[in-house]
C-alpha cells in the first residue's frame, strides 16, 4: 500500500500502520477492535477513543448509534446520553453530514453556536481530538471513529496515518456491529481491478489514465463502478472493502 509522498511516515510508522490494517482484515469480535485501537496509540498519540455505527437522518443528525467505548470516560457517556448532546455536538453534526476527516478545533470554528457543549467537553480532557468516519452507499448509515485528549498532535502525519487507517477499521466495527448486511459478492471487471490496484497505490486519475492509456473520464467511469458495486463512497474505502473481500491483495 502506498503512503501519500507528501506525508513523510517513517519506515517503522509504514510497517506499523500496514500491521493494523493486516490485523483489521480478520478482526471480527469487539475485543479484538478494541486491542486495534488501543495498539494505534503506539503510533499516534491519544488519550480517550470511541467508536460507533448509527443510522443518519437527512438532516445529517445520528438517529440511533450502537457505541463502542474504547477509553472515553464513562461518566463523560453518561452525562452525553442524559443531556441528549448527541443533537447539538458540532463534531457528529459534521461527521454525519461529510463523513470525512475532521479536526475538532476547525468544527468548532464552524459551529460557534456550541459553546455550552465544549466547554461540558473540557471539563473532562476532551477539547482536542480527530474523528473519522464512512458510510454507506446510500448514505443511510455511517461510523464515527473519534481520538481524543491533549495528547492529540494537530499534524499532517498523524492525518495521514489516519486516513489510511479508518477505512480498514470501518470495515472492521460494521462486522461486528451488524451494519454491513450480507450482500452477493461483487463481482469486479479485470479492468477494474486493474484500476482499485493502482488507486491503492496511490496513484490520481491522471496517472493512471496515463499508465492504461485511456482517458481520465474513462477512469473516472471505473471507479464510479467501483464504488457502487463495492457500496463504498470513496477510493480508500473502497481499496479497503476490496482488500478484505480477497479482491485485491494487501501489498
Amino acid at each position: 500500500m502506498s503512503i501519500q509522498k507528501k506525508i513523510l511516515l517513517s519506515k517503522q510508522d509504514v510497517i506499523s500502520l500496514l500491521e493494523l490494517i493486516h490485523d483489521s482484515i480478520s478482526c471480527t469480535k469487539e475485543e479484538e477492535l478494541r486491542g486495534l485501537i488501543n495498539k494505534l496509540q503506539l503510533l499516534i498519540p491519544y488519550d480517550f477513543a470511541v467508536c460507533g455505527t448509527g443510522k443518519v437522518s437527512d438532516g445529517g443528525a445520528a438517529d440511533s448509534y450502537n457505541i463502542i467505548n474504547v477509553s472515553y470516560p464513562s461518566e463523560w457517556l453518561e452525562l452525553y446520553v442524559l443531556q441528549g448532546f448527541a443533537k447539538i455536538d458540532p463534531v457528529v453534526k459534521e461527521n454525519c453530514t461529510n463523513f470525512r476527516l475532521q479536526y475538532w478545533g476547525d468544527t468548532y470554528e464552524k459551529y460557534d453556536s456550541s459553546g455550552l457543549f465544549i466547554s461540558k467537553a473540557e471539563d473532562f480532557g476532551l477539547s482536542t481530538g480527530y474523528t473519522h468516519g464512512l458510510r454507506n452507499f446510500e448514505g443511510s448509515e455511517g461510523s464515527l471513529f473519534s481520538f481524543a485528549g491533549p495528547s492529540v498532535e494537530h499534524h499532517p502525519r498523524t492525518e495521514a496515518i489516519l486516513r489510511h487507517l479508518v477505512p480498514h477499521l470501518h470495515q472492521a466495527l460494521v462486522r461486528i456491529t451488524g451494519m454491513d448486511k450480507k450482500k452477493p459478492d461483487p463481482i469486479l471487471s479485470l479492468r477494474e481491478k486493474e484500476v482499485l490496484n493502482w488507486i491503492k497505490q496511490g496513484k490520481s486519475t491522471w496517472d493512471i489514465s496515463v499508465i492504461l492509456g485511456i482517458s481520465r473520464s474513462t477512469v473516472n467511469f471505473h471507479v464510479n463502478n467501483i464504488l457502487q458495486k463495492l457500496d463504498a463512497v470513496s477510493r480508500a474505502q473502497a481499496v479497503a472493502i476490496a482488500i478484505e473481500q480477497g479482491l485485491i491483495d494487501i501489498e
